[in-house]
């Protein structure tokens, strides 16, 4: 799954590498690049000599979107990295795995100028887990979302690692604001804005139904039974690996 990598070409000094793991941005600027996510295994190894060899560039700045391993396995393949931006939390569970790097926490924002372009890192709120960021160009109107957005594959909680279907809904209505026209998503193709206005209208109905339900005194098994969401079909289960069930129990479980 997401092993294939497929080059996207974004205009001046900018391209993605779909799959490999999660998808992955290099911008380069002057003789350095900075890249976003840095797949796993092999792959990270490949992303690597793209930089160098074909680009001729060197990663000075790494950004983790979270600290799953097909995002930032790979770190270990850029060991002369001179700074891993990364939230406290994701960094907290790298370091308890082992992984050491020149980190830099983000817990709100860092804004890099680099080559006279803007970047912001931002920590606009949780959800796919309790320590995610994402990179925003706003020059460009260009969003790097990690696993907090899949595009047309639905949205994706990871339970064990702090992740929050409720809080997810509140950080997808903030990546809302900003003025973006197109996003990577952690995996699969980029997209518009489409895909993140329809995955936020799917988690605010959620969460209205769903708080509905436990105020009418509902179990959760009748809540899962009850609340189907069938006006979102157009929106997956992220590869099969959730369910409108599972979110409904998710949030069942998340609100008050």
């Amino acid at each position: 799954m997401f092993l294939n990598v497929k080059r996207v070409e974004l205009g001046d000094r900018l391209r993605v590498l779909l799959g490999g793991g999660g998808n992955s941005l290099v911008f380069v600027h002057g003789q350095d690049a900075f890249v976003t996510d840095v797949k796993m295994g092999d792959y990270a190894l490949k992303l690597r000599r793209e930089v160098e060899e074909e680009l001729g560039r060197t990663v000075q700045r790494v950004m983790l979107t979270h600290a799953h391993f097909d995002h930032a396995g790979g770190l270990w393949a850029f060991p002369g990295v001179a700074v891993v931006l990364v939230h406290p939390t994701a960094r907290a569970r790298l370091e308890a795995k082992g992984v050491k790097a020149r980190f830099v926490e983000v817990e709100r924002e860092v804004e890099l100028v680099l080559g006279g372009e803007t970047v912001r890192v931002l920590n606009v709120g949780s959800g796919h887990t309790d320590g995610d960021l994402v990179a925003y160009f706003p020059g460009r109107k260009l969003l790097v979302a990690g696993d907090l957005f899949q595009g047309w594959h639905g949205p994706h909680v990871v339970d064990g690692d702090g992740g929050d279907i409720a809080r997810l809904e509140e950080t997808t209505r903030r990546l809302l604001e900003l003025d973006v026209e197109r996003i990577v998503p952690g995996h699969g193709e980029l997209t518009d804005r489409a895909p993140l206005i329809r995955t936020a209208a799917y988690l605010t109905e959620l969460r209205e139904r769903v708080a509905d339900a436990k105020g009418k005194g509902l179990s959760e098994d009748e809540t899962a039974k009850g609340v189907q969401l069938e006006g979102y079909a157009d929106l997956g289960d992220f590869f099969g690996l959730d369910s409108r069930e599972k979110n409904v129990r998710r949030m069942y479980k998340a609100l008050p």
